[in-house]
């Protein structure tokens, strides 16, 4: 099948904050309402070679637990981080790929990650490392959710739309159309205190469309403001105070969800990251990070920490000393190391560099945790770094070119919450 020229994607939004440069958090755009349009083909599918380096003498599937998956435009490479060595390659099939966001399922059996330059999700069974299906979707694909445990919502910006995946058939059930303007790069907020009602953000949208997730339908629209010159972005749900915080321009909005109600806003706005005990919300201004007590309606700023280089997506480490925020920076090759309770950086840390385009306004760097280590690629040198969370000692894995995503099989600290959901 001959693919697509790749676009490097890059958004840029008027108005407000919200002008993005997307190197890592491909952000695009689709279109289509047909139940049919985005099911799996069956011309599509073949099988994908791999090369399995521990397969069990007895016929037993390898495994993915506690294994890395590096996306490169021509592989995907499993990476153990105990080891330091690449333990599996995926390549038949895997030509000029354009990824976007990956997303296990809650039992860590499935892994799909959007492939851009063929308009699909890839379903990686982690058992066997095999793909085991493509599945037609929108164009621009970036970000993709796993609200119940047998869906796979993934976003067609193109579009402003959703598509709604079976985890066990890989069908697409439905498309749910949430973005005003039937485009615009956006995210899915949603939490099961909740009750099956989600908020979709939009780069085009000046306040949230409300979700009905079981029924698959836009029920609402809650209005920040009247004005079309800005969207919505970031999200997060603090479970503690019932709260949802979005990204509007250069403001967060604060919601009740319980009323479809703005209770707060606060004067600045960026990546929105909750500490795993759920009571502290890190969110990233340039190169301050803010963090506010997110236990009560007060949302308290209870610290802030510079970091110069351009931070991006916290992880978190509950360590014998307490709990430290790990992030990568995008704008140099460091990283840093942040204690939470002192609020201060405590060990600067050489991670490697991203690609940084020219006409990036601001880049996203894909960063994930699991098994005690921090892992962030660094596709402009080459290879993965692999930290070790309580020591702090680096190691780095050499990879193919190009590597910008990845995905720990295991509870690897993606979402708002840390968690799968």
């Amino acid at each position: 099948m001959k693919r697509p020229v790749i676009r490097r994607q890059f958004l840029q939004v008027a108005g407000g904050s919200l002008a993005i440069g997307l190197a890592g958090c491909l952000e695009d755009e689709a279109e289509t309402t047909d139940d049919e349009s985005g099911d799996e083909d069956d011309d599509h599918d073949h099988d994908h070679d791999h090369d399995h380096d521990d397969d069990d003498e007895n016929g037993e599937e390898p495994g993915s637990d506690g294994l890395l998956y590096a996306f490169s435009p021509d592989e995907i490479a499993v990476v153990d981080p105990d080891s330091g060595e690449i333990v599996d390659e995926i390549t038949d099939g895997i030509d000029g790929a354009d990824w976007s966001d990956p997303q296990l399922t809650h039992d860590y059996g499935k892994l799909f990650v959007g492939e851009n330059s063929l308009d699909q999700l890839l379903v990686i069974d982690t058992a066997s490392r095999e793909v085991i299906d493509e599945v037609d979707v929108g164009p621009g694909v970036t970000h993709i959710y796993h609200p119940t445990d047998d869906e796979i919502w993934a976003h067609a910006d193109d579009e402003g739309a959703f598509y709604v995946v079976d985890v066990d058939s890989h069908d697409v059930r439905e498309v749910v159309q949430s973005g005003l303007e039937d485009e615009g790069h956006g995210k899915l907020l949603y939490h099961e205190d909740m009750d099956g009602v989600g908020y979709a953000t939009n780069v085009n949208d000046p306040g949230v469309p409300v979700i009905d997730l079981e029924n698959y339908e836009r029920s609402d629209f809650l209005e920040f403001a009247d004005e079309d010159d800005q969207g919505t972005h970031y999200k997060a749900y603090s479970p503690s105070n019932g709260l949802a915080y979005v990204e509007f321009g250069d403001e967060t909005v604060v919601v009740d969800p319980s009323e479809d109600e703005v209770v707060d806003t606060l004067s600045f706005s960026g990546g929105m990251y909750l500490t795993p005990d759920e009571t502290l919300m890190g969110v990233l201004d340039g190169d301050t990070i803010r963090f506010l007590d997110v236990t009560d309606e007060e949302n308290e700023e209870v610290g802030t920490v510079e970091v110069d280089g351009g931070p991006d997506a916290l992880r978190y480490h509950d360590g014998e000393d307490g709990i430290y925020a790990f992030t990568a920076n995008t704008m140099d090759d460091q990283g840093a190391v942040i204690d939470l309770e002192s609020f201060e950086v405590v060990e600067t840390i050489t991670v490697g560099d991203i690609e940084r385009p020219e006409d990036a306004h601001h880049l996203h760097r894909s960063g994930v945790a699991g098994g005690g280590y921090f892992l962030t690629p660094a596709e402009a040198d080459g290879y993965l770094t692999v930290v070790d969370m309580e020591t702090f000692d680096v190691v780095t894995v050499e990879v193919a070119d190009g590597v910008d995503t990845v995905q720990y099989v295991g509870d690897s600290g993606v979402g708002y919450t840390g968690r799968i959901r």
